[in-house]
């Protein structure tokens, strides 16, 4: 029996949807909410293990699931459903792009401070899902501080809402925040309403040359934290040839991002150029935007990565690694405490199990499973458990497995 004949929606390409190399054997866009409750309550009834897909900015690199029956693309639920600029909130369909909402909330004068890579296509489903943020973590926050209600759809079916679209409305269990970083393992997310930030008066970025003994020395970084930056990135040479403006010789750039008032972004400025020297670029206004999305990006253009977080929140962070025999890239957002490593295989397992002893953990990997992060403990892999039998008591969602054993 033809299995796509009897579900609802545009069926696509299957190849177009592949994870790790496999793909589904169906592919189906569902057109609304009620058509994706009602393909999900046929898969359910199918028994097909699901994955929901926006703008696959990430999966294709994600290790292949156990079993992987049915894409379902959410990008037909792109819609704005509600924008109150006074009350500084959003309400939106999630399989809207990043920068859609982006450029809409920017004709106000305002922002939502959820960094995804590859805004073009990134869906606002896809970001939540991953709870992905870049190099202004730190400042702005994760998606799941912006949250303030969902709406989502149950691997039966079952439409949910939680929480609501105004901070004083948000009452109840926060599911919506929980599914925040379970990557499309426990549902599907259909509408979300954020917390928005006006824009800044000011943006500015300095960017600075640097070798591995400036990048080393913690008295130059030790007050730079101190005095808010909204991002600070470290970026090795060849990456930052790949972002307009940034080629160089030197071996690393750090760009220092501003965004604030224009009388503290130039106290900021002398501050900081006190500490550092003059900068060897400064980029202001909307290039602003376009750099710090750049940073994002980088690291989601290699095949092979590493990722890691720590607590520490200054360049001098990298003065554990070895930076003559490292990977041969790395972008490092220092106060989100994200590091990003590439290519993989030219780091000894020994290296990595040496950052783990000095402040790292590991978070995420692609292109093997080599440097795959542990386990999470015991406590924490059970309640996991508990958490997925209830959301998805029958165990369709492809991506489960790996969420409830990994990160």
């Amino acid at each position: 029996m033809d299995l796509s004949a009897t579900l609802p929606g545009v069926a696509l390409d299957p190849a177009a949807y592949a994870v790790g190399g496999r793909a589904p054997r169906l592919a189906v866009r569902p057109a609304s909410r009620e058509e994706l409750a009602e393909l999900l309550r046929a898969a359910s009834r199918d028994r097909l293990a699901m994955l929901p897909w926006g703008g696959g900015s990430a999966a294709p690199f994600d290790v292949a699931p156990e079993r992987y029956d049915l894409a379902i693309d959410v990008t037909s639920l792109n819609k704005i459903v509600e924008y109150d600029p006074e009350d500084l909130t959003v309400t939106a369909e999630c399989g809207v792009t990043l920068e859609t909402l982006r450029n809409t909330l920017a004709a106000r004068g305002q922002e939502l401070p959820i960094e995804g890579a590859h805004a073009t296509r990134a869906t606002l489903g896809g970001a939540l899902a991953a709870n992905s943020s870049g190099a202004r973590r730190l400042r702005m926050g994760a998606p799941r501080d912006r949250l303030l209600g969902a709406r989502f759809a149950l691997a039966d079916g079952t439409l949910a809402h939680t929480g609501g679209k105004v901070v004083k409305n948000v009452s109840g269990h926060a599911v919506h925040r929980l599914l925040c970083g379970s990557r499309g393992a426990l549902a599907v997310f259909v509408e979300a309403s954020l917390k928005l930030l006006p824009a800044p008066a000011m943006r500015r970025a300095l960017v600075f040359h640097a070798d591995a003994a400036q990048l080393r020395d913690a008295a130059r970084w030790a007050d730079l934290p101190r005095l808010e930056p909204s991002a600070m990135t470290v970026v090795s040479r060849a990456t930052a040839a790949s972002i307009a403006g940034l080629a160089t010789q030197a071996p690393y750039v750090i760009a220092v991002v501003l965004e604030d008032e224009a009388p503290w972004v130039e106290r900021q400025t002398a501050l900081i150029e006190d500490a550092l020297g003059v900068a060897d670029l400064r980029i202001e206004g909307e290039p602003v935007v376009a750099l710090t999305q750049a940073l994002c990006d980088a690291p989601e253009n290699w095949s092979r990565r590493l990722t890691l977080t720590t607590a520490w929140n200054s360049p001098a962070a990298l003065g554990v690694i070895d930076l003559d025999v490292a990977p041969s890239e790395l972008v490092f957002h220092s106060l989100a405490g994200r590091l990003h490593l590439e290519p993989i295989d030219a780091l000894p397992i020994t290296e990595v199990q040496r950052l783990a002893g000095n402040g790292f953990s590991s978070l995420d990997c692609r292109g093997t499973e080599r440097f795959a992060p542990s386990p999470p403990a015991s406590a924490v892999g059970t309640l996991r458990r508990r958490i997925r039998a209830a959301l998805d008591p029958e165990a369709l969602w492809a991506r489960g497995s790996s969420w409830e054993s990994n990160r």
